[in-house]
């Protein structure tokens, strides 16, 4: 075999424009999770042990199904069962958000529950509500414990996204696949790609263990 990288090239603005999707569509749902994540974590810490089954049960749906099938579920059973049609940006953005959310609710629950209970009970001493004790006490300290892995559920995220390309999203790895096709340069394209992916997640891996050191908890 022979490399030729030339018409690969040729087309990278191609390439480019998929990979413009791909951040797009992976911001947005982290932007999503990141929201709805901590909504789910203080639902699973509620007191009513109802609330804490419907915010388990959540948990243990996206995270014991793949990403695959949620995405298939969301683009075509969802409009079937529903008669609601939505683009294939759309309901991406929305396995995306649903399945990184419930990962990122254990990772805040986790957070909140490192801080010392004891803490707690001195803010509500001071006179403090529970929510003023949550957003001024407990959520500051806890932030710093979440990020890392916060930042790692990002990488993980945006790699996942490569998958958006099976309910026709044209992304990098649609565009990847596309171009393999019309170039018949399968090995050069997806080699090509797989630079692109890198160079785009090597800086967040950077951050990421920046965030393992300075904010780290043994």
């Amino acid at each position: 075999m022979e490399w030729n990288f030339a018409a690969v090239f040729e087309h990278l603005g191609f390439l480019m424009a998929g990979a413009v999707i791909t951040v797009q569509v992976s911001i947005l749902s982290m932007i999503i999770a990141i929201v709805l994540g901590l909504v789910i974590a203080l639902v699973r810490m509620a007191p009513l042990a109802s609330l804490r089954i419907v915010a388990s049960v959540y948990i243990d749906i996206f995270r014991s199904t793949p990403l695959l099938a949620q995405l298939v579920w969301i683009y075509f059973a969802f409009p079937i069962l529903t008669g609601i049609r939505v683009s294939p940006f759309v309901a991406c953005t929305i396995s995306l958000s649903l399945y990184a959310s419930a990962y990122l609710a254990e990772i805040y629950r986790a957070g909140i529950l490192s801080i010392s209970s004891g803490q707690r009970h001195a803010g509500l001493a001071l006179g403090m509500t529970p929510r003023q004790v949550l957003t001024r006490v407990v959520l500051p300290q806890a932030v710093t414990r979440m990020l890392p892995p916060m930042g790692s559920q990002f990488i993980t995220l945006f790699k996942d996204s490569a998958l958006v390309s099976l309910v026709t999203l044209q992304d990098l790895m649609w565009s990847a696949q596309s171009l393999a096709a019309f170039t018949l340069r399968t090995v050069e394209v997806l080699t090509v790609v797989a630079i692109i992916y890198m160079a785009l997640t090597i800086p967040q891996a950077f951050i990421v263990n920046h965030l393992h050191r300075r904010f780290g908890v043994d």
